[in-house]
């Protein structure tokens, strides 16, 4: 180990400061020597470096050699090439820092091998031809390989070998200008070789049987997974949100890092810079409810009070309005008049911007939030110089700048005042109001597929004949969410079916109880909640009916105890891999 100023030597070097630096082996008894260095955050704070592999005079020796840069977390890594050799290899270590290659250094080395673990980052939007030299490996810990803002996308991986794929790690591509989604996965069990085949047409193989562990996901993007696990959400706003700064009201596509933005802070004004801004790409999916689809929500002018906002303003919904001392996200202030889902805008660029903490910014006139890592930064990309990404994945609980307030009890008292503000203003409904329908068309479906259907309904009693030798049905139904049957106050997106109590199944002179969709480990398909003599299905709910009596047809019965309203026409249903119901 040794260094002279900025330049590095030999083996166990440590970077703990910005800036730029070389790296070059040492040779030992003419034999060749090796060159690694770790770029590591002492204090958490960002460290961006840029370092340059170099060789040795004798060219012989540099021919031989392995660099290696390894970049922990905090921490943004730039690999370029000075003086290298075509015998030479490269290992790049994303371990939960954020590494790039310069454009050239493919070209410069026999071979390269990125490693990503721990949340980090490849970015290969720098490599500028095709990765045959390029070993990708997912480790431990999980991480992600940003292929967003390269033109040529998946042909940059052409004859890459890349393994270790699974859970937890992300592979992001685009397509005209928006993030690429996965139309259909094959394996070769023979090969032990995944083929993934995305939207725009791209093919990438992976070695290993690509496991999909989130039913809601159908992509290896991270724009649109949350807490309501359907993929990322967004949290961010449109182009030609102002926002409010030393220097007046600024475009936030036009925001800086270093730009004062107004903060308001224990009730005063202050200014405070700007640390890291992102951007990025989404395309609407209009298959699933407008909150879950990334419709961004309109704010007409004067909803909220005069001049509040000052003009329309256009967020994602997710995205969070300082009310009354906290922060309420918009969406569950969508009224259908003055706060509404924008369906005109099915693809868009969002920004999104970070001072040193979370904070309360003033955009188009409405009081609202910067931005808040709880763990969805990987998504976004930096316009203008690249800075490093500041800290440590945040949380709601400890960091934000006022409390997060979903309750009902809280939220309702908003929305109501902003819904009677549009009914005096006489602004009318944009768009037709959700039509419901109290019937649920309920019925089985056997493990064959054979759907059974209601024969008689009385008194909240549902009935259904049972084919010899089913011991296990589905129940199956139209479902609902309370946060649109009720109202968006409510913060309640789970899809209820029915609500069913005690079920009967009757074969020849002998009924008994059937009691498996109360069990305390609870099925498939059903929800668990405070009563126990009752339990709510999904839609699809599991029904395990025990042993049958030889050729013998049955008569099932179900007290229905609930259901309804439903949507009688939908935006779409959620695409979780669940089989529901539309009128």
């Amino acid at each position: 180990m040794s260094n002279l100023g900025n330049a590095y030597f030999d083996t166990g070097n440590t970077i703990t400061q910005s800036g730029s630096y070389t790296l070059a082996p040492v040779a030992i008894l003419g034999a060749a020597g090796n060159a690694e260095v770790d770029i590591t955050s002492a204090d958490g704070s960002p460290v961006t470096a840029s370092v340059s592999l170099n060789g040795l005079l004798d060219t012989s020796v540099t021919a031989l050699s392995t660099y290696t840069v390894t970049a922990e977390k905090n921490t943004y890594v730039t690999v370029t090439t000075g003086a290298v050799s075509l015998g030479t290899h490269v290992v790049v270590n994303a371990d939960g820092g954020s590494a790039n290659l310069a454009g050239g250094l493919l070209e410069a080395v026999s071979g390269i091998t990125v490693n990503i673990s721990n949340g980090g980052m490849f970015d290969g939007n720098g490599m500028i031809s095709a990765a045959s030299a390029l070993t990708l490996n997912f480790q431990d810990g999980g991480g992600t390989l940003n292929l967003v803002g390269s033109s040529d996308g998946l042909a940059l991986l052409d004859g890459a070998s890349i393994n270790g794929f699974g859970a937890g790690d992300n592979i992001i591509v685009e397509s005209n200008g928006a993030t690429a989604t996965i139309s259909d996965v094959s394996y070769d069990g023979l090969f032990n070789t995944s083929t993934i085949t995305f939207s725009n047409g791209d093919t990438l193989e992976l070695n290993g049987e690509y496991q999909d562990t989130d039913p809601d996901a159908d992509n290896y993007l991270a724009t649109v997974a949350d807490t309501q696990g359907m993929g990322t959400v967004l949290v961010c706003f449109l182009p030609g949100s102002m926002v409010r700064t030393a220097r007046g009201e600024v475009a936030i596509e036009d925001i800086r890092v270093g730009d004062e933005v107004l903060v308001l802070e224990e009730g005063a004004e202050v200014f405070h810079p700007v640390s890291w801004v992102g951007m990025q790409s989404v395309t609407v999916r209009p298959g699933l409810y407008p909150d879950e689809a990334g419709y961004p929500v309109r704010i007409v002018r004067d909803a909220i009070a005069a001049g509040v906002p000052y003009k329309d303003m256009l967020v994602t919904p997710e995205h969070c309005l300082f009310m009354q001392g906290r922060f309420v996200p918009v969406r569950m202030l969508v009224n259908n008049r003055t706060i509404y889902y924008d369906r005109d805008i099915t693809s868009y660029t969002y920004y999104h911007l970070e001072t040193g903490h979370h904070s309360v910014i003033t955009v188009d006139g409405v009081l609202t939030e910067s931005y808040l890592d709880t763990g969805n930064r990987h998504g976004f990309r930096q316009p203008g110089p690249v800075v490093g990404f500041p800290g440590r994945e945040k949380t709601w609980a400890a960091d934000s700048a006022a409390p997060l307030d979903v309750s009902a009890g809280f939220v309702r008292p908003i929305f109501d005042a902003i819904a009677a503000r549009a009914r005096d203003h006489d602004i009318a409904p944009h768009g037709p109001a959700m039509e419901t329908t109290a019937d649920a068309d309920l019925h089985l479906v056997t493990d064959s597929g054979t759907v059974l259907r209601c024969m008689h309904h009385a008194s909240g009693f549902a009935f259904f004949m049972v084919p010899p030798g089913v011991q296990m049905v589905r129940v199956m139904s139209r479902t609902s969410r309370p946060s649109d049957t009720v109202g968006p106050y409510v913060d309640d997106r789970r899809h209820f079916g029915v609500l069913i109590q005690d079920i009967q199944l009757f074969e020849g002179n002998v009924g008994r109880s059937i009691a498996t969709h109360l069990a305390p480990d609870v099925p498939d398909g059903w929800y668990a909640g405070e009563s126990t003599a009752s339990r709510w299905t999904n839609g699809r709910a599991l029904l395990e009916l025990g042993p049958r009596y030889p050729a013998s047809i049955g008569l099932l019965c179900m007290q229905v105890r609930v259901a309804g309203p439903y949507p009688l026409v939908v935006e779409g249903e959620a695409d979780d891999g669940l089989t529901r119901l539309t009128a």
